[in-house]
């Protein structure tokens, strides 16, 4: 992942957080590279994989680490003022009910923050995505190249308030918002 870090994914992991405050929840983990401004009060990170935990609790002391699923979230309503993910929902069985699960631990006025590849616009691009996609995904632990992300989100309540279309329109920055 270190080259596509400097082809832009640094940068936009650092927009992603930027601006945020107060407790945040982070969907997917992973090895832990995402870094909050002061003002994020704490962090809560979950992932389902417990060796990608392991490899977080050794970059990111003062961060709450659980393994939990973004389909089935042990939260309370109302719980997070922010819910951030990285190239999650590719790999999320079904966004949906994700999206429904992060919804549902937002508390009124919270936002969602999403940092997604997603089909491409460009029918060419994206019938490549659909024939590559089915060996992808047994390579990289179920990632859909083709996942029509802003939509589902949409669908799934969420205004969206920010959106920003990255690498060729194959990366979407999201900011969306409970309706």
């Amino acid at each position: 992942m270190v080259p596509v870090g400097w082809l832009g994914l640094d940068r936009a992991r650092h927009r992603l957080v930027e601006g945020l405050s107060g407790r945040v929840l982070e969907v997917g983990t992973g090895t832990g590279l995402l870094s909050y401004p002061p003002s994020v009060s704490s962090v809560v990170a979950i992932d389902i994989d417990p060796e990608l935990l392991d490899r977080a609790s050794h970059r990111r002391p003062g961060v709450t680490l659980m393994r939990a699923d973004v389909q089935q979230l042990p939260f309370p309503n109302g719980s997070f003022d922010a819910v951030v993910a990285c190239l999650v929902f590719c790999t999320v069985e079904d966004p949906a009910r994700g999206l429904a699960e992060i919804r549902r631990v937002l508390r009124p006025g919270g936002q969602l923050r999403l940092l997604e590849h997603v089909r491409s616009p460009h029918p060419t691009v994206a019938r490549l995505q659909d024939r590559l996609t089915p060996v992808w995904s047994r390579l990289a632990m179920g990632c859909q190249l083709n996942r029509d992300t802003v939509p589902l989100v949409e669908a799934s309540g969420f205004r969206i308030t920010h959106r920003a279309q990255r690498l060729r329109e194959l990366v979407e920055e999201l900011v969306a918002v409970p309706v």
